[in-house]
This record gives C-alpha cells, sequence and structure tokens, in this order.
C-alpha cells in the first residue's frame, strides 16, 4: 500500500481507542459510508501494511481492483481518522469547546448562553493552578470574546479592552521570553544562528507592573538574564527562587525543562572550576526529586543518579545524605542498570570516606555494560591504587586502561578527558618527590588543561 498514512495512524492507535474509532466511524453524522468501516476493521488487524489489492479484496470480495475507489476510500478514512485524533486532542483542552462555543453563542445572538458560558470560563481559568503562557493567552481570549459580545450589544462604554490589552501583552511577553530561553539554550549547544527580535524590548516590558509579578513572565525573564544575560551576582539565586516558589504554577513538563535548563547551566560552571555552583545544582536537584521532576514515568536516569552523588561528594556536609540517596534511589534505576550503578556510587562514597577496600570490593560486584559507568569505575579504581600507594597494580591498571580507551577513539569529549587522566596520573608516578620546580610544572599544566575532569583530585595529590 503506496499511501501508508492511514495504516500508520492505525498502528498506533492503542485498543480502547480503536474502539471509540469504530464507535465514531458507526456514527451517521460523521460516517456514512459502509466501506471506510470496513476498511478500518481490515487494517487495524493487520500487522504489516497490505497491498491495496488486498484492502480491496477484505472491502470488496470478487470485484475488480478499482485503484481510484480504493484512492477514494483511503482519503476518506485517513479524513476521519484526522477528525478523530482532533477531537481527541480537544478532550484534553476543554476550554478550547468552550472558546468556540462562546463564539457560536455570540454569533447566534444569545446573549443569556454566552453571559452563563463566560462566567463558566472565567471559574475555570481562576480555579486551576497554572499560571504559565497558556494560562494568559487563555485568559485573552476569553477577554476578546467579551469585548466582541460587548461590542455588538451596543454597550459601548463598558468595553473591556484594558484588560483584553493586559491579557494579551502577558502572554506574549511569556511566550517570547519561553522562546528566547529555547533559542539561546539550542545556539549554545549547536551554534545555530537565531534572529530574536524584540528582545531587549521585551525584557525592558517585562520589569515593569503589571507583568512583572505574573509567575510565567517572572520566572522566564529571570531564567534568560541569569543564563544568557550579563550573568550579575544573584541573578541565578533569584531565579532559582521562582523556580521553587513558582513551580507548582507550570504544567510538569514545562517546568521540567526549566529544572534541566538551570542544572546543565550549573554543571557548566561546575566544569568551568566555580564551585559555587556546586550548592546551587544540589538544591536543584534535591528540589527535583522532591516534585518528582526527575523521574521520567516512574524512573530516574542513571546520568542523573551519578551527576547527582558525584555533586554530592564535593560538599562534605552532604556526604551523609548522598549515602542515604543511593540507597534510597537504586529502585528508581532502570531495573537492568541498578545492580552496576549502585555500586559505583557507593563505592564512590566509600571512596570519599577512604575506606578503600570497600571501594573495591563494589567494584568487583558488578558487571558494567554500560561503556560510562565502566570507564567510571576504571577511573575510580586508578585513583585508589594511586591513594594506597599500590604502584604495580596502578602500573598495570594504567598500561591497560590507556590500550582500551585508545581502542574506542569515537567517544569525542570522553576519550580526550580519560586520556589526559591516564597522562596526568602517569606524571604523578614519575614525579620526583623532593623536585619542587618539576611539581610547580606539573601542578601548571594540570590546571591549563581544558578537558579534564579529575583536575581537582589531581592538584590534591600534588598539594
Amino acid at each position: 500500500m503506496q499511501n501508508t498514512l492511514v495504516f500508520e495512524i492505525v498502528a498506533h492507535l492503542s485498543k480502547p481507542e480503536q474502539r471509540e474509532v469504530r464507535n465514531f466511524l458507526a456514527s451517521p453524522y460523521f460516517n456514512q459510508r459502509s466501506d471506510v468501516q470496513f476498511l478500518f476493521d481490515f487494517l487495524a488487524k493487520t500487522a504489516t501494511p497490505p497491498s491495496r489489492e488486498a484492502a480491496w479484496e477484505a472491502l470488496f470480495p470478487g470485484l475488480p481492483f478499482d485503484d481510484q475507489q480504493m484512492r477514494l476510500s483511503l482519503s476518506y478514512l485517513l479524513k476521519l481518522l484526522e477528525q478523530y485524533l482532533v477531537l481527541k486532542e480537544k478532550q484534553q483542552a476543554p476550554l478550547a469547546d468552550a472558546h468556540l462555543l462562546l463564539s457560536a453563542y455570540r454569533r447566534r445572538k444569545l446573549p443569556r448562553h454566552f453571559e452563563k458560558t463566560q462566567r463558566a470560563v472565567i471559574k475555570t481559568l481562576d480555579n486551576q493552578p497554572l499560571r504559565h503562557p497558556a494560562y494568559y493567552f487563555e485568559n485573552f481570549l476569553s477577554e476578546n470574546q467579551q469585548y466582541l459580545h460587548l461590542l455588538e450589544s451596543g454597550r459601548t462604554k463598558e468595553l473591556n479592552l484594558q484588560a483584553v490589552e493586559d491579557q494579551l501583552t502577558t502572554a506574549m511577553l511569556a511566550m517570547k521570553l519561553r522562546q528566547a530561553c529555547l533559542l539561546r539554550s539550542h545556539q549554545a549547544v549547536f551554534k545555530t544562528p537565531y534572529r530574536m527580535d524584540l528582545l531587549d524590548e521585551i525584557l525592558a516590558v517585562a520589569e515593569r507592573q503589571p507583568y512583572a509579578e505574573q509567575p510565567a513572565v517572572l520566572v522566564y525573564r529571570l531564567c534568560y538574564v541569569a543564563l544568557f544575560g550579563e550573568g550579575e551576582e544573584g541573578d541565578f539565586s533569584a531565579f532559582k527562587a521562582a523556580l521553587f516558589e513558582h513551580g507548582e504554577r507550570f504544567p510538569r513538563e514545562e517546568i521540567g525543562s526549566l529544572y534541566l535548563l538551570a542544572i546543565n547551566f550549573c554543571i557548566k560552571k561546575i566544569n568551568a572550576s566555580q564551585n559555587s555552583y556546586l550548592r546551587e545544582a544540589l538544591d536543584l536537584y534535591k528540589q527535583g526529586l522532591k516534585s518528582e521532576l526527575l523521574l521520567e514515568d516512574g524512573q530516574l536516569s542513571r546520568f542523573a543518579y551519578n551527576n547527582i552523588t558525584g555533586i554530592a561528594l564535593r560538599l562534605p556536609d552532604e556526604w551523609a545524605w548522598a549515602e542515604e540517596f543511593v540507597a534510597t534511589y537504586r529502585s528508581y534505576l532502570e531495573p537492568g542498570a541498578q545492580e552496576a550503578a549502585f555500586c559505583l556510587n557507593a563505592a564512590r562514597i566509600a571512596f570519599a570516606k577512604r575506606q578503600y577496600d570497600d571501594a573495591l570490593s563494589l567494584l568487583q560486584r558488578a558487571d558494567y555494560k554500560d561503556f560510562i559507568n565502566g570507564m567510571a569505575a576504571r577511573i575510580l579504581q586508578l585513583k585508589i591504587y594511586f591513594e594506597k600507594q599500590e604502584l604495580e597494580l596502578l602500573d598495570a591498571h594504567l598500561k591497560t586502561l590507556r590500550m582500551f580507551i585508545r581502542r574506542n577513539k569515537r567517544m569525542g569529549y570522553h576519550y580526550q578527558n580519560w586520556l589526559n587522566i591516564v597522562h596526568f596520573t602517569q606524571k604523578l608516578m614519575d614525579l620526583n618527590p623532593f623536585d619542587t620546580q618539576e611539581r610547580e610544572l606539573l601542578r601548571t599544566a594540570v590546571e591549563a588543561e581544558n578537558t579534564l575532569t579529575e583536575r581537582e583530585w589531581l592538584l590534591a595529590q600534588l598539594g
């Protein structure tokens, strides 16, 4: 079947949705063609896209194949499926129907019906907790329908034009600021140049009343200023405070994206040796765990699990919390990754507490199928051997590690980072402990290297 659009839609429908579509197609208001119903039933029972001839034979057994008629049946079914999907989406956004109903009552000159529905819309908007950009746009649509109603009823002295203007401007500010944050974050990763018109004017207006304290405007303005602006002292703390205060005013997906933006910003700063952001990042992670924003379908990614542990271990007063976190959230990891991730991070905690034998025992318990976790375990082993002064074991480990890394050159940033760790650890081993000049030269080289996640540990050994 060359036209697979229909089949792709049918294949992505759940069993309950297929039942709904059958009822939808059986309604004479939407469909009066029996061939369309039969075609849907045939496609719903087919695992792979059938040929048009096979579909024709199922619909019209014994009749000669008619390509034009088959195309028409497919076209009718596609349009009806799209109509069903639109209705399904509208069920997730009940106010969309309400705005259309307001328009219908207004056009049919039914003022009592209009005003009753308008009161219900306002009550719904006021009572729901969200204050994200879409909330203000919904208010604008409601106020605009009220304006048209007043205008058509001849009550020109009572026009609500200021309310229309305020809601439209608030929605526009919030949406433009959200878009600016999205563009700048994408630009930072993919180096794609984007044009952001009116941004300076929008930032200026967003600081004025009545817009400045509206949650969507406030949060996205602070996000842009803190993450992509000039970076004045206190900007990030203000953004983080606004996130914590107004987090429940945004849909889960939207506030989750803001948390990830903030966390990634902190990690970038930490990698640039701005260690004041360790506390900021951990605060965000803790709040994200508490509100379950970091969980996807009830699971925590092993990358977040590793990052949270690593950041907590760089704050000595958080080691007890880290130990509790690693144990508690072990069960939240993907089942196949639980043992390896737990052993690795429990070993990191044991290493931080100088319980080297416990750390080695934990590392040897797990089968590291994940390449990154496996490398993290190898680097931790390296550090343990060095701190225990097991120099023969360390020498053999470095040789094995160097060969292993060189066989995996496609790891980009990781490849160079791991090579640098091995290189500088070897330099540490070869260092004459009484040669102050050689020690300072190595310290300078470590500090100057851009790609080096173990810089802090290496400098501590030189200290």
